[in-house]
């Protein structure tokens, strides 16, 4: 072997040395679990310091495209805006050549992409040929290494959006279970009223309650509520909510004012101006013939004769939206046998159907009444969820669905 080629094999030796020990730092820092900006440190050290390559520009989509460093290049000269970025890029790495284009300060481009998803792009110039033995053994080695790292981050992303999801998963079940412990387990029957309850939750938890407590021989308590929000923290002020109408209920000789008050009070307390609480609540004596009851913002229930139909609205503002309720009326209306009491949540009238025409509270007054006269709430109700599914077709539920019914007798 001539002094030539043994001083050749040594030059080669020694880069492949190189490259090992860049590789393997840079693995130590991915196994370290640094942050991806130090990552990115390294990566432009290496760039930089070791391989001397002049010019670079890396832009990578972690969730959103971006620029973790760019150096060797007149910054001012890059398109600031990433999709006209990302255009010019893609352009340059086709081949397609544009005159007086800031690009032509780079040699090439190195693309890294996962199932033809690009994830980044480090676009190359001012190469050091003395580095290694060949200009393509330096842009092989710097895509090696420009994989190895905007992979590690991208898992990284991924392994990090992927907890984000159990919890998210986790808390939505918490919600769900919570949300189905405020429901009565069986409605407890009373002996001149006939009630059935539906509900029909929808792919996120929302915050529905209804509730049926009787008061005595004669007077029984019917609620419906609708909290606003989602998830966990939903699940929990309607919980709170619930605990507390029982326990005013139960410990105290109320009128209905007064427990909307207290209630409103509980709910600033709780949910201190981020939730509100609609909320329907009524008195229903047979001494009397008579209900008694405060609407709080919630969607007025319906109450049919066989020769009429009255809309329960007279009440207040949704539960927790003032510190104090600004007014408070509450409202009364008569029963006769067979009337028909109907409560519910807004999923039923914001439901849409294929053409996006709202269900809306003409159509469900029209339902109730072509439905009058069945024999019982349950198959009331088993007909209505029928009606709905036709109507809406393959749409989904907006929302949850909750409706209780009350027949006189």
């Amino acid at each position: 072997m001539s002094k030539v080629e043994e001083l050749r094999l040594k030059e080669e030796l020694e880069a492949k040395k190189l490259q090992l020990h860049w590789l393997l730092q840079i693995t130590k820092a991915i196994n370290y679990n640094l942050p991806s900006a130090n990552l990115f440190d390294i990566y432009q050290s290496v760039l930089k310091n070791q391989l001397h390559v002049g010019r670079v520009l890396l832009i990578v989509n972690e969730g959103g495209w971006h620029s973790p460093f760019s150096y060797g290049i007149d910054s001012e000269i890059i398109p600031k805006d990433m999709d006209v970025l990302l255009s010019d890029i893609q352009s340059f790495s086709s081949g397609n050549v544009i005159n007086g284009h800031w690009t032509s300060s780079f040699e090439t481009i190195i693309p890294v992409t996962h199932q033809d998803v690009p994830l980044a792009y480090a676009l190359i110039g001012a190469i050091d040929d003395e580095v290694f033995h060949s200009r393509r053994e330096i842009i092989t080695y710097i895509h090696t290494i420009t994989n190895v790292i905007v992979v590690a981050i991208e898992n990284k992303r991924l392994a990090k959006e992927s907890i984000r999801q159990a919890a998210i998963e986790r808390e939505l079940q918490l919600a769900a279970q919570m949300q189905s412990m405020l429901f009565p387990a069986n409605l407890v029957t009373h002996s001149f009223l006939d009630i059935a309850a539906t509900y029909i939750p929808h792919q996120s938890v929302g915050g529905d309650y209804y509730d049926f407590i009787k008061l005595n021989d004669d007077e029984a308590l019917v609620c419906m509520a609708d909290v606003s929000g989602k998830g966990l923290s939903a699940a929990m002020l309607m919980s709170n909510f619930q605990a507390n109408l029982h326990a005013i209920i139960r410990h105290t000789q109320f009128t209905l004012e007064d427990l909307v008050t207290e209630l409103n009070a509980c709910v600033n307390r709780s949910a201190q101006g981020e939730k509100f609480i609609t909320f329907f609540v009524a008195r229903i004596s047979e001494k009397t013939n008579r209900i008694h009851y405060i609407n709080a913002g919630h969607n007025p229930p319906v109450l049919l004769h066989d020769d009429a139909a009255e809309v329960l609205e007279s009440g207040t503002t949704g539960l927790g939206m003032f510190d104090e309720l600004p007014f408070l009326r509450s409202g009364s209306a008569t029963f006769n046998k067979g009337s028909l009491l109907f409560c519910y949540t807004d999923g039923i009238t914001d439901m849409e159907n294929m053409h996006g025409s709202s269900f809306g509270s003409e159509n469900l007054e029209k339902l109730l009444r072509d439905h009058f006269h069945v024999s019982s709430m349950r198959e009331l109700h088993d007909r209505m969820v029928v009606s709905f599914d036709e109507f809406r077709g393959g749409n989904s539920f907006p929302d949850d669905v909750t409706f209780l019914s009350v027949r006189f007798s």
